[in-house]
């Protein structure tokens, strides 16, 4: 709950939440239009960006940096190790782990997945100065920090 003496108005409060809609939609489609020719789906795209920057590492990992289900890792890498992105093992220690591994495909695709990224927030922020787009970034980091603490 917002303190009364910082309390927004519901125009801007409706304004804020379809702002945060439209530019999360926007960037999925964005995205989805980038990597459609390589089977990548904005959904798919950030498992193969963690586990080229990270290498090996356990399926339930990206649980917990992607904030989502068992179920929706499970499903997400099953798919991409089918298209060839990544390999899956069992952890060898632990017979309920699972390893997953970035392919040569995953890490030759890797390149074009960050200059992507780096275009989108390019385009973005195109109109802000640079102290503007540090000001957006330290916000950005303020309000996931919020979430993560609300959830």
């Amino acid at each position: 709950m917002l303190r009364s003496d910082k309390k927004l108005d519901n125009y801007q409060e409706t304004n804020i939440l379809k702002m945060i809609s439209l530019i999360y939609r926007k960037m999925q489609i964005y995205m989805g239009n980038k990597t459609a020719d390589f089977g990548i789906t904005s959904g798919t795209l950030p498992f193969i960006m963690i586990i080229c920057e990270n290498g090996c590492m356990a399926q339930n990992r990206f649980c917990e940096i992607l904030d989502i289900s068992k179920g929706t890792v499970a499903k997400s890498l099953a798919k991409l190790e089918e298209q060839g992105y990544v390999t899956r093992e069992e952890n060898l220690e632990d017979g309920r782990c699972i390893n997953v591994y970035p392919t040569k495909k995953a890490l030759d695709i890797y390149p074009y997945l960050v200059e992507i990224g780096e275009e989108w927030i390019e385009y973005i922020t195109k109109d802000m100065t640079e102290i503007e787009r540090m000001v957006f970034v330290e916000s950005l980091k303020k309000v996931s920090g919020n979430i993560s603490d609300y959830f």
